[in-house]
């Protein structure tokens, strides 16, 4: 019995030795840009902020007031989009400069934007901000409560800036695609290039974009609500065969969980990641005008 167990032992100690080498080295035969850029831990945003920059807190004015990292400027993402002729598309330049401007914000400031919402919000600016040339925009991973957790204190008292001028840059053009480009991927697709729907099991199943692949936004977290590690998104997206020098197209309902997913692809090193904006709801309505049956189960995220 002895010996059997120690034969067990054996085997037991070879797996073990197996699983840690092929997580060791299993992304490193692909071609993965530099890794990080897009997100800072909340040790990290604490310490620039005492190098000058700037906390952005993206929830809604209402939430800023109840409780706010102090130092925190409030820019709500609903300031950054617009809901014609869907909800949450991406706001035209003026209005990037106007909210900017107006919060005190200048295109040189580096700015740690942060939410509430499983890292969605503050993807979604950051995301936006990137699409006008701007990527001095980090998400800060796990939000506001991860903030907390590091010893950030809270306060009520709103920060104001003096009003600045903000400047927008050109559009960048390779991050988004519109329903056009995306039929052509459809009916002919190109090599290495795949779609990402980011949505729940629930609404993928009740209805998708044709060839799309499923991975939930939430697989980019760990149970904590902080961001998973560059290492560990890359696992997670090889693991489903995205590799990283394919084109991402990514969707949801409005393409704030697809926002998500952007910051964490982008973060791990992945090289073409490409937000279909328009998302499920101009699809939907333009290839599936019928109105949804009353079965369709609703959306856990009914605004993303």
């Amino acid at each position: 019995m002895k010996g059997r167990e120690k034969v067990k032992k054996s085997v037991l100690l070879i797996a073990l030795v197996l699983i840690i080498s092929v997580a060791a080295t299993g992304c490193g035969s692909f071609d993965f840009e530099e890794t990080g850029g897009y997100i800072v831990t909340p040790k990290e945003a604490l310490e620039m902020v005492g190098e000058g920059a700037i906390l952005v807190d993206a929830e809604s004015p209402e939430d800023y007031g109840l409780a706010h990292i102090d130092g925190a400027v409030n820019i709500p993402m609903s300031e950054l989009v617009v809901n014609e002729p869907y909800k949450n598309m991406l706001a035209p330049a003026s209005q990037i400069k106007q909210c900017m401007g107006a919060a005190g914000i200048s295109e040189t400031d580096t700015l740690l934007v942060y939410d509430n919402t499983s890292n969605m919000k503050a993807a979604r600016i950051q995301w936006t901000l990137n699409m006008y040339g701007n990527f001095n925009v980090y998400v800060v991973s796990g939000g506001f409560e991860a903030l907390k957790e590091k010893g950030a204190e809270t306060t009520m008292v709103a920060r104001e800036l003096p009003e600045t001028t903000y400047n927008a840059g050109d559009t960048q053009k390779s991050l988004i695609v519109s329903l056009d480009y995306l039929k052509t991927q459809i009916n002919m697709p190109e090599e290495d290039t795949v779609i990402i729907d980011t949505r729940s099991y629930e609404e993928y199943m009740a209805g998708t974009i044709p060839g799309s692949v499923h991975i939930e936004y939430v697989w980019n977290n760990y149970a904590t609500g902080e961001y998973k590690s560059a290492r560990d998104i890359q696992i997670t997206y090889i693991d489903k065969g995205i590799k990283p020098e394919m084109k991402i197209i990514l969707f949801c309902k409005t393409s704030v969980r697809a926002a998500q997913t952007y910051t964490a692809l982008k973060d791990a090193g992945y090289q073409d990641v490409r937000i279909y904006d328009g998302a499920w709801l101009e699809y939907e309505a333009v290839e599936n005008p019928e109105p949804p049956s009353e079965s369709t189960p609703p959306s856990p995220q009914d605004a993303s």
